[in-house]
């Protein structure tokens, strides 16, 4: 399975001395591509030890209701389920390797964090879809395909357009974008010349129509035969 760029490990912050909340903080790259956040807790416990982080300096941290691992387990539940796997079956990895950080957590790099007392951030901005493409093929492109020929697919399942395009360019095949009509059609591919079998599907943050579209894909695979 092949997305595009991690997600993070976020906790919500309480600067020291009463400062402004800030909801989503990323402290790291998500532990596992399409995590599911399950174990959350007991990595924000882990960092704070490691950190030695002091209250009354760095403030306080907890995890934030709901803002770790909803893709992963949107994939749990929506990919892997109706496909008949689970997450020991199946190699799951992103066209990029390190955390893109959105809109809203730059903004409040710089206006909560960024005070000149605390360790500069060094995070990347959120790239378009030509720009995770053109990253993944120029820089990762061996990467990517030494993890194909490591776990040598038979199905392989690209999440949103710009994990398909990168996909399509490492076996040869022409692009595709995904469509409503025809969604989830499977495509024929060699993969380091072994025949394997392409699910081009929506990414979990993809527009409400394809929302729909792949949850009325999943019950069709979820439907017990007649």
């Amino acid at each position: 399975m092949l997305g595009a760029y991690p997600s993070a490990l976020h906790v919500e912050w309480r600067p020291p001395a009463g400062g402004k909340l800030v909801r989503a903080l990323p402290i790291d790259d998500e532990p596992e591509p399409f995590w599911n956040g399950e174990d959350a807790s007991d990595r924000l416990a882990a960092w704070i030890s490691s950190t030695r982080l002091d209250p009354d300096r760095d403030g306080t941290f907890r995890i934030p209701s709901g803002l770790n691992g909803p893709s992963g387990a949107w994939v749990d539940r929506n990919v892997l389920t109706p496909l008949g796997q689970s997450r020991a079956t199946t190699w799951i990895t992103d066209c990029l390797d390190t955390y893109r950080m959105s809109t809203g957590v730059e903004a409040r790099i710089a206006d909560t964090y960024d005070n000149g007392t605390r360790p500069g951030a060094r995070l990347l901005p959120h790239p378009s879809e030509s720009a995770v493409v053109a990253e993944a093929l120029n820089e990762h492109h061996s990467r990517l395909l030494d993890e194909l020929d490591l776990c040598r697919p038979t199905v392989v399942v690209t999440l949103g357009n710009a994990a398909a395009r990168v996909f399509s360019e490492l076996v040869g095949v022409p692009q595709r974008k995904l469509t409503v009509a025809g969604y989830g059609q499977r495509v024929e591919v060699a993969v380091n010349g072994s025949a394997a079998i392409w699910l081009p599907l929506a990414h979990p943050a993809a527009p409400p129509r394809y929302q729909m579209t792949h949850e009325l894909w999943a019950a069709t695979r979820q439907r017990p035969a007649q």
